[in-house]
């Protein structure tokens, strides 16, 4: 089985992340799947523009979600068993499900839907305010007000290079996800999720994936791979796949080319960023 993981960072610039995450990737999945890391394709956001701070703006997040898409439909073209969204707003997730026939799973939805089964309440522990209240409206959006307990906010806030800093850094940013995951705790959450993707990286690569007492701390890209592996399995051995009637109606590939060509478009290549 081949997994193709999808982030919304720019993975040349973020090779600590790049790294942490094929080695996790491996040890989760072991001999199941193999997962392939991609990236955003190389220069996406302008030098030195952390993507916490571009993808804020929605006009830049919609356009960096056709990217998405685009991964979506190479991975199917390239003989993958299905695409793997490493981006807890799950950006171009149901577009992306609507144009290829293999599984495409989200993070953000993905953690929540496990969490579901784990315990009574998630909460959310995310980079900053504006991560909070997204991630806050997605799980609403999902219909899962009665099972969310909240989004907790590292304070102060930091962004994805942050979490490539130095010891001193590291060390400060351990003490400020406890501090977090403490007050999520007590708003009622029994299942804590690190809700960035490079955010959990961080926590892999030091070893801080640790039930706080009794509540488990969830490997949310862990659970995603072994979501998007559950999936294939299931269309599998019993045929399952996504609906066609509403959300996911999938285009004839003669009004897909068209959109493409018209709005200008690149051609479709394997050009992002990471494995090759």
């Amino acid at each position: 089985m081949r997994i193709w993981h999808q982030s919304f960072t720019d993975l040349t610039v973020m090779p600590v992340y790049r790294k942490t995450l094929t080695e996790h990737a491996a040890a989760v999945m072991g001999t199941d799947a193999s997962v392939s890391v991609h990236g955003l394709r190389p220069g996406t956001y302008t030098a030195g523009c952390a993507p916490i701070d571009a993808i804020r703006h929605r006009y830049v997040a919609a356009v960096q979600g056709l990217q998405v898409c685009d991964a979506a439909m190479v991975a199917e073209r390239e003989g993958f068993d299905a695409v793997a969204i490493g981006c807890f707003f799950d950006p171009a997730l149901r577009e992306a499900r609507s144009v290829v026939g293999i599984p495409v799973v989200g993070l953000g939805e993905s953690c929540a839907l496990a969490a579901c089964s784990m315990g009574r309440k998630f909460g959310l522990v995310t980079l900053c305010a504006d991560q909070s209240a997204d991630y806050s409206d997605i799980m609403h959006a999902y219909g899962l007000e009665r099972r969310f307990a909240g989004a907790v906010a590292l304070d102060p806030p930091i962004d994805e290079f942050a979490l490539e800093a130095d010891e001193d850094t590291a060390r400060a940013i351990e003490a400020r996800f406890d501090q977090a995951a403490a007050k999520v705790i007590a708003q009622g959450a029994d299942i804590v999720i690190p809700a960035d993707g490079v955010l959990n990286e961080f926590l892999v690569r030091r070893g801080r994936l640790q039930a706080l007492g009794d509540v488990p701390v969830m490997d949310s890209l862990g659970v995603l791979f072994q979501h998007a592996a559950f999936l294939v399995r299931l269309a599998r051995t019993t045929g399952a796949g996504v609906s066609r009637r509403q959300l996911y109606t999938r285009p004839p590939q003669s009004m897909i080319d068209h959109v493409r060509n018209f709005s200008g478009h690149r051609p479709l290549e394997h050009d992002f960023s990471g494995d090759r």
